[in-house]
């Protein structure tokens, strides 16, 4: 990490690079985005491969980390374990890619980091994508699997932690909501990496501005607002008449967080998602919750998949410092 000469903290070099790599990708992105309300199955599939080769096999991965795929419940999911991982300390993490890319395999490298970093045992479900399932696919999947991990295995509340990045950060907290109003034991803590908290897009950072500033994000909102008139990118997950953004389930954001466990919240300031994770925040801080909360200087929408850079090194030590304090601890 660089200071500046006016102690102005600076983003390192390498995660100048890695954002500048990101910008001159925006036509591509731009190119392969689609309309929510009438998507083509074709560019679904492109959007798939896409994300399975940039995020899955381009990515480095850390040196000595191992998986083996495994069944939660009924789902497929991963195990993605370090030299240094405790078998004891298991970190449920949900992947990102807005409902409808993503899976374990594409998440792999930096799940190897995250296992590394923070001495986890990973579990990655391959959980029901839109548009072929729709909500609350997910949401069934996320709490199944938490409960496979104590029905099935003998893990207990406490040894479990959530993990998720952009929507897998929406799953994290949605299924932490739902278990709550199910009156479940609740994990012990969840991490969260610029959570889709907010998926009807009602945060004062959905805007062309930002849409300039994040490249990674920027270029489809920036094609949904201006070409097709939309306000937000719901509406392919959701069918129309469970639509409703004042669902927690649907928009954490509008959830219940009392009596949950910690939360800790990583998010760049240029990226489409910042005023979710704020808002986030202040539920957080309504309903007394401990939460800890770092917004990233010039950093984009989950920066850590660029796992080599310092800053990604930085949050997955902050994270795993988080996760090992509260692992353990009844809530």
């Amino acid at each position: 990490m660089e200071v500046g000469y006016e102690g102005i903290r600076m983003i390192s070099e390498e995660a100048r690079k890695a954002k500048n790599r990101f910008k001159r990708l925006g036509f591509f992105i731009r190119l392969i985005s689609q309309n929510p309300t009438k998507l083509s199955s074709f560019k679904v599939r492109l959007q798939r491969a896409n994300f399975n080769l940039i995020v899955g096999r381009l990515a480095k991965k850390a040196g000595g980390v191992t998986y083996s795929e495994t069944q939660l419940g009924n789902t497929r999911s991963w195990k993605v374990t370090a030299p240094n991982s405790d078998p004891e300390k298991i970190l449920l993490y949900f992947h990102g890619g807005a409902y409808i890319v993503g899976n374990p395999e594409s998440y792999y490298p930096m799940m190897s980091h995250l296992a590394e970093a923070t001495g986890f045992t990973i579990y990655v479900p391959d959980y029901r994508l839109a548009p072929e399932h729709l909500y609350p696919s997910q949401l069934e999947d996320g709490c199944s699997t938490y409960k496979s991990l104590i029905e099935d295995r003998g893990y207990s509340p406490n040894q479990i932690a959530f993990g998720g990045d952009s929507a897998g950060g929406n799953l994290a907290l949605s299924t932490l909501l739902k278990l709550k109003e199910e009156g479940e034991s609740l994990p012990s803590s969840v991490i969260c990496l610029s959570p889709w908290a907010d998926p009807a897009a009602t945060g004062n950072s959905y805007n062309l501005e930002m849409c300039d500033r994040d490249p990674v994000l920027g270029p489809t909102f920036k094609r949904v607002f201006l070409e097709y008139g939309l306000a937000s990118y719901l509406t392919y997950y959701v069918d129309e008449d469970d639509m409703d953004e004042n669902n927690p389930f649907i928009c954490p954001i509008k959830g219940d967080f009392s009596n949950c466990p910690p939360i800790m919240i990583h998010v760049g300031n240029d990226e489409l998602l910042l005023s979710d994770s704020q808002t986030l925040k202040k539920a957080l801080e309504r309903d007394g919750v401990t939460y800890e909360y770092k917004e990233w200087d010039e950093l984009w929408h989950v920066f850590q998949m660029e796992s080599h850079i310092p800053e990604a090194k930085e949050s997955f030590k902050m994270f795993g410092d988080f996760l090992n304090k509260h692992v353990g601890v009844a809530v």
